[in-house]
């Protein structure tokens, strides 16, 4: 029997999303995402009809509007909005040679953050320059915001130009009141230099 997953932050923050000025955080956790590890993984990829991405920290969108992250040569996860995750467990050995299934569905948060001023807000919590510049769309980054391991992906969802935030799932609150707290004091800046 397969149950559904609960949010880590549905006790305390009961909406999923949370609006400030033009920023928006949703909280996308409970959407599919699977994982897969090893040397084999860029072939069973093209096996599967899905996009090979050769290059490290790229995100790439599929037809059937799912992406597939390479976060190196070797692993790689799959992420599907549009369908909700389960707590049905991967196997717990390789799936053909070279093919290890990932856990990531079951240790880090998806959170997806849009706004024209995503970037000037993630500024304050990450030192890594996430400006369309130096961080365009289809981009990857494994670094830290407010002190906590995060992986941030630059990508479309619903057709609005966004980061995905990847994060243990343990540091979630603490995660959210960060980001929450950063867009409430910019989203009070940009008022102030506007009125």
């Amino acid at each position: 029997m397969t149950s559904i997953l609960r949010r880590p932050l549905a006790g305390s923050v009961p909406n999923a999303e949370y609006t400030s000025g033009s920023l928006t955080l949703t909280d996308l956790t409970l959407c599919s995402r699977s994982g897969k590890r090893g040397a084999g993984v860029p072939d069973w990829l093209t096996a599967q009809g899905l996009p090979r991405v050769d290059t490290p920290n790229r995100i790439e969108q599929t037809s059937d509007q799912r992406w597939v992250m390479a976060l190196s040569k070797r692993e790689f996860w799959i992420l599907d909005s549009d369908q909700t995750a389960t707590t049905t467990r991967p196997a717990s050995h390789a799936e053909t040679p070279g093919v290890w299934p990932l856990y990531c569905q079951h240790s880090h948060v998806w959170w997806h953050l849009s706004g024209d001023d995503r970037a000037a807000l993630m500024a304050k919590l990450c030192g890594v320059d996430l400006s369309e510049t130096a961080f365009p769309l289809g981009h990857v980054a494994q670094t830290q915001m407010a002190r906590i391991s995060v992986i941030v992906a630059h990508h479309e969802w619903q057709g609005v130009a966004g980061f995905s935030l990847f994060l243990d799932q343990t540091l979630a609150a603490y995660a959210w009141s960060a980001l929450r707290d950063a867009m409430q004091e910019f989203g009070a800046y940009s008022r102030h230099l506007s009125g």
